[in-house]
């Protein structure tokens, strides 16, 4: 029955995707997307499953023709993409804007009904609520320790196709790396984290959803990141999480900190001193949400 569900909302997002992807001019890409949306009933459930395809499943399921368990990855009233922060025992909140700024500019570049939580609300890793969002992320500059409760959450969530996007707050030198390495190992004994060469399809397809980049690095990526590799674990053959060294947060980032007497906050991370850093951040952002819906 998962499967079953999890079959067609991938299918649905896909061809959505795909049909506006082969659009030459962008403003025909948001257009024939936005076309799409609007035709979709208000109650929807999994992402990309209407209501009326919900009931059909549920009628199967009563008439005795499928498993009478109701989907555990079931998300009621919920039709637009929303994107999750994570608060561990870190400095979880060091980049305060990052998420909400990222899903405007996910808004904004593809058309798709998308939201950040605000006020703000992380989650935990062992909050029941996690399984209710496909797309979650974290980062901080310091080390971190899972409980047991945090690794078995963290384990059936990507067990069930989440996908954890965790983000390094200093540019891969700072201590959140190797806990990050280390805290994985617990979960995924047998799967470390592994850099994924540029040349390999699973990385092309994650960097080239919508933005792909003429110049590049020697690790595949756009020259303004670096050279700091990404790192994924595949979980059943799919690629599950993601670790990305660059610190991409800081590129979505509009302030560091906001404050009450100064809102807009001061310095923003200095990524505007970068021509094109910021941009290469937002590009980034939008082709790991879309791999991560479509995947």
């Amino acid at each position: 029955m998962k499967q079953t569900i999890r079959i067609l909302s991938s299918a649905l997002l896909l061809a959505v995707c795909l049909t506006v992807c082969c659009s030459a001019e962008e403003d025909n890409w948001v257009s024939a997307l936005q076309e799409k949306s609007s035709d979709a009933g208000a109650d929807t459930g999994v992402l990309g499953l209407s209501s009326e395809e919900r009931a059909s499943l549920l009628t199967a399921q009563s008439d005795g023709e499928a498993d009478s368990e109701e989907p555990e990855n079931f998300i009621h009233n919920r039709r637009r993409f929303v994107m999750r922060e994570m608060k561990f025992n870190s400095d979880w909140d060091c980049d305060p804007t990052a998420v909400a700024a990222m899903v405007d500019q996910f808004k904004k570049r593809t058309g798709m009904d998308a939201q950040a939580l605000q006020p703000r609300k992380p989650l935990t890793f062992d909050d029941p609520e996690l399984f209710d969002y496909p797309y979650i992320y974290m980062t901080a500059h310091n080390s971190f320790a899972f409980s047991d409760a945090e690794i078995d959450g963290l384990k059936k969530f990507l067990d069930r196709g989440g996908f954890l996007h965790a983000d390094d707050c200093l540019y891969g030198n700072n201590a959140f790396g190797p806990s990050f390495h280390g805290e994985l190992r617990k979960v995924y004994p047998e799967n470390e984290l592994k850099t994924v060469d540029h040349e390999h399809p699973v990385f092309g397809s994650l960097l080239k959803q919508k933005f792909s980049w003429s110049r590049v690095n020697e690790r595949g990526l756009p020259q303004v990141l670096g050279s700091n590799p990404f790192e994924v674990i595949e979980v059943g053959g799919h690629l599950r999480v993601l670790y990305t060294p660059p610190d991409i947060g800081c590129m979505w980032e509009i302030s560091s900190p906001p404050t009450p007497s100064n809102p807009l906050g001061t310095g923003m991370h200095n990524m505007d001193n970068f021509p094109g850093m910021r941009e290469a951040g937002y590009r980034m952002g939008v082709n790991f949400i879309l791999y991560a819906l479509t995947h």
